[in-house]
């Protein structure tokens, strides 16, 4: 009894509190619209980072790839630590000219890279992809873990959430956004932290785990596996990690409001390293739910069992906090961007391109607030069916990834990338895509036993390649005027000058991206050793 007070007092502490801090950072943020959508450019690396986290992070780790690692196994971790990659895409080659560009907005980007049809395309896309599955599908399943795990009707949570997440974002923008997700962050480490050192001391540690449970370690699986095929894995990086990380608003956006390009830089590589930690938090006790309840009905049970079964009375308040932070974290970014993306690439070019910034702002906040009730309205909706939460969302990235991070990554690469053939991508790379999927992996007998989605995106990904370089040679050739301000040079590498005396020694991004590449490589060094030549051999 005393165990479940202190669970519901810490928890209502903890929601308390990250109230008061959003409307706090909102009355400290700097007016207009670049106070608003940006935070006034005045954030700090540390909360860049710890924000990133918080707004990737949703009920599909806590749930999702925790279950996944129950029935395959720490494989899953390749979601997390093939960031290193992608973030250094991101740090070396599209976060210098974002910043210097003054860029609002990703759509803005391929406007200025190619024409506004570009933009529009991609910020309806980005739109639509968000409040269905970013925000009324992660709010669903955020519901339904609350319920699984703490009881708590799904209606009530639902409403809960949109209404804790929208008290803050609505008033506050970026700025509330950014520092709340930062106590979230901490929040979200700490409640995950419980959980998984929690089993590891019931299964004896890492290592004895890794012993006991060999074939759950294993992270290369062979070409045609229905799940996790080695060569899918290691490919999606290219198509699903850059669009995720390097195109992504409601990642992006964090960096856009720094207060210096060294905090941006510096930001992405504290995220970098968070991102190899986050598999001991939502892998790890996957394979600690399977060693110790390995006939659960659906491996999606696997955390709330977790949390029911192992942690102490008192503690579950905390855990419970983790995951409210996470749902609270990611619907309140998605709901800034989405306003943000609907306000600066919609709003203001198609509607009223004299607006002030005032009006911009109040519209951004009546965006925001209309936004998160479709979400709340279609989360209710779907509340109602018998849809599988994780159903819904599976693919979704498959479906977008491909053609979106070859039009940004060829933008920024190839100085004769055309604007007609970045249209002509955008266009054609979805039909294509189901095309892929429904129709070339089902009936083309050499590719079906390679039928999984992230084949198939990869498949779409060079395909989409392949015809971008083709039909840019084709076509007219931009301007130099556009590639030359935009197009990757060398000068990225390097800080602005008024910079760089701050990049020395222990503070220098390209001392610590070093440790953070060295580390994630030696980790898949030692998996790979592990799985080839350590006990598993052994066990047969």
């Amino acid at each position: 009894m005393f165990g479940t007070l202190l669970n519901k007092l810490l928890f209502s502490a903890y929601l308390l509190v990250n109230v008061l801090i959003g409307l706090l950072a909102a009355r400290r943020a700097t007016n207009g619209s670049r106070g608003y959508f940006l935070a006034g450019e005045s954030l700090p690396w540390y909360a860049i980072g710890g924000s990133i986290i918080a707004a990737n992070i949703s009920t599909e780790h806590f749930i999702g790839m925790v279950g996944a690692a129950y029935a395959a196994g720490f494989v899953v971790a390749q979601w997390e630590w093939g960031n290193w990659f992608t973030l250094s895409v991101l740090l070396w080659i599209f976060l210098p000219y974002y910043l210097r560009g003054g860029i609002y907005t990703m759509p803005e980007f391929l406007e200025r890279r190619y024409n506004k049809t570009c933009r529009y395309i991609f910020a309806i896309a980005s739109l639509v992809l968000w409040i269905v599955a970013q925000m009324s599908v992660v709010m669903l399943a955020g519901a339904k873990a609350l319920e699984g795990m703490f009881g708590i009707d799904p209606l009530y949570s639902i409403l809960g959430l949109a209404l804790l997440a929208g008290s803050y974002t609505i008033y506050g923008g970026l700025a509330s956004v950014a520092w709340t997700d930062f106590l979230q962050f901490l929040v979200l480490m700490t409640g995950g932290a419980i959980v998984a050192i929690t089993g590891l001391v019931r299964t004896g540690g890492v290592l004895a785990l890794m012993h006991a449970e060999p074939y759950k370690f294993k992270i290369i699986y062979p070409l045609n596996d229905p799940t996790y095929p080695w060569f899918g894995v290691f490919t999606l990086f290219l198509s699903i990690g850059i669009w995720y990380n390097c195109t992504n608003q409601f990642i992006v956006q964090r960096c856009l409001g720094a207060r210096t390009e060294w905090d941006a830089r510096m930001g992405v590589i504290f995220a970098g390293f968070m991102k190899i930690l986050l598999p001991f938090l939502v892998v790890v006790p996957g394979i600690v739910a399977f060693k110790l309840f390995p006939s659960l009905p659906d491996p999606d049970l696997a955390y709330p069992t977790l949390v029911k079964t192992l942690v102490p009375a008192g503690l579950a308040g905390i855990v419970m906090a983790g995951i409210a932070s996470a749902l609270l974290s990611h619907l309140s970014s998605v709901v800034n961007s989405s306003s943000t993306i609907f306000t600066i690439d919609l709003y203001h070019p198609l509607l009223r391109p004299r607006a002030t910034d005032l009006h911009l702002v109040k519209v951004g906040r009546w965006s925001s607030f209309v936004i998160l009730i479709l979400a709340v309205l279609l989360s209710l909706w779907l509340a109602r069916g018998k849809y599988g939460v994780f159903l819904l969302i599976q693919n979704v990235g498959a479906w977008v990834a491909a053609p979106i991070s070859v039009v940004f990554l060829l933008g920024a690469l190839w100085r004769r990338a055309s604007a007609a053939a970045a249209t002509f991508i955008l266009l054609f790379g979805f039909p294509y895509t189901a095309f892929v999927q429904y129709v070339l992996f089902r009936y083309v007998s050499i590719l079906r036993p390679y039928d999984n989605f992230l084949n198939r995106t990869f498949l779409v990904w060079i395909t989409c390649l392949i015809l971008m370089v083709f039909v840019s040679l084709v076509t007219t050739a931009p301007s130099a005027e556009v590639v030359d301000k935009i197009v990757w040079s060398k000068s990225f590498l390097r800080l602005p000058q008024a910079e760089r005396a701050r990049s020395i020694g222990f503070s220098s991004p390209l001392l610590w991206w070093s440790a953070l590449v060295c580390l994630a490589l030696a980790l898949y060094a030692y998996m790979i050793w592990f799985q080839f030549w350590g006990p598993l051999v052994k066990h047969g």
